[in-house]
């Protein structure tokens, strides 16, 4: 659905004050109020919108998508090389390959609303990564997610990777990665007008379909916030579901919402895009952040799958 003309202008000029006066770091992690709508961790240590001039739209394909199995998927995990990988990151050891998904998704988006999800039913011991937000851009972490070989989703605002919309691509073209919507400009949902928050779900929309040729159908709110009016402006743009979390990944390792700080079978993993250039100064590269990551997950016996597989 088309956004009117009159509120599309005014959005546009509330979204270039707002990116003027954005300041150097966004402050706190967020708060909570409702737990059916707004998440009460892993949110925080956003970096500001960057302010300068958006690149068009259009990254050039540079990467060759790796060749792929009779299924149409790149090689999974259990085809990574184990040597390198230990080498490289810190003794890691390749992933288990995902069970089969369910002929059938588990979970149900043929309701009158998207539904709001933070794990997927299942008894297998996989978990699904999803990464916001696009601030950091490591060129390491792109050689990371080919070693690896393992199935992510990243949502993205446009605020923060329209400087290296190239960046994106280059990881879409991996074959593991998957683009879903994240809004234009990174707000707090709750906050805004029915209008605004239609506005910011339709422009991130637009925009990665005509960057990326890719048409999104899941949704993550900023802050994990978000209320009826959201999933209202998600059903008009065909979004199926909005995706939280059940533990978010932080500087210093994973902030539980289980009592016991232990994945959960389904359970839906937030990291962001972090790194020095986006966070400054004592903050590991993007490559560092995720080899803790990965350690955790491999510790507690589990593996990746792929989200879109399930929802």
């Amino acid at each position: 659905m088309s956004v009117p003309a009159p509120s599309r202008r005014r959005f546009l000029r509330t979204a270039a004050a707002f990116a003027t006066a954005a300041p150097a770091l966004l402050a706190a992690a967020c708060g909570s109020s409702s737990p059916s709508t707004q998440k009460n961790n892993g949110e925080g240590d956003t970096p500001s919108p960057n302010t300068s001039t958006p690149l068009p739209g259009n990254p050039t394909q540079t990467f060759t998508p790796p060749p792929t199995t009779p299924g149409g998927r790149p090689p999974g995990p259990e085809t990574a090389d184990a040597a390198l990988l230990a080498a490289k990151y810190g003794g890691l050891k390749p992933f288990a390959p995902a069970p089969p998904p369910p002929a059938t998704k588990p979970v149900n988006t043929d309701v009158p609303l998207p539904p709001v999800i933070d794990h997927i039913p299942t008894d297998q011991k996989i978990c699904f990564l999803t990464i916001d937000d696009g601030a950091e851009k490591d060129p390491a972490f792109i050689e990371m997610v080919k070693d690896f070989r393992i199935p992510f989703t990243m949502f993205l605002a446009d605020t923060f990777i329209h400087t290296d919309y190239e960046y994106f691509a280059k990881l879409r073209d991996t074959g593991y990665c998957t683009i879903q919507n994240h809004t234009l400009t990174h707000p707090n949902m709750v906050t805004l007008t029915p209008q605004r928050q239609l506005a910011e779900i339709t422009g991130q929309q637009q925009k990665l379909e005509k960057t990326y040729k890719t048409t999104p159908y899941l949704f993550r709110a900023p802050f994990g916030n978000s209320n009826k009016a959201t999933q209202e402006a998600c059903k008009q743009n065909n979004l199926k579901a909005i995706c939280y979390w059940r533990a978010s990944f932080q500087k210093q390792g994973f902030q539980w919402q289980a009592a016991d700080k232990k994945l959960r079978p389904g359970d839906i993993l937030l990291a962001h895009f972090r790194g020095p250039k986006a966070n400054g100064k004592g903050w590991p590269e993007m490559h560092e952040l995720m080899t803790n990551l990965f350690r955790i997950v491999q510790d507690q016996g589990y593996t990746f799958a792929r989200l879109e597989d399930y929802v």
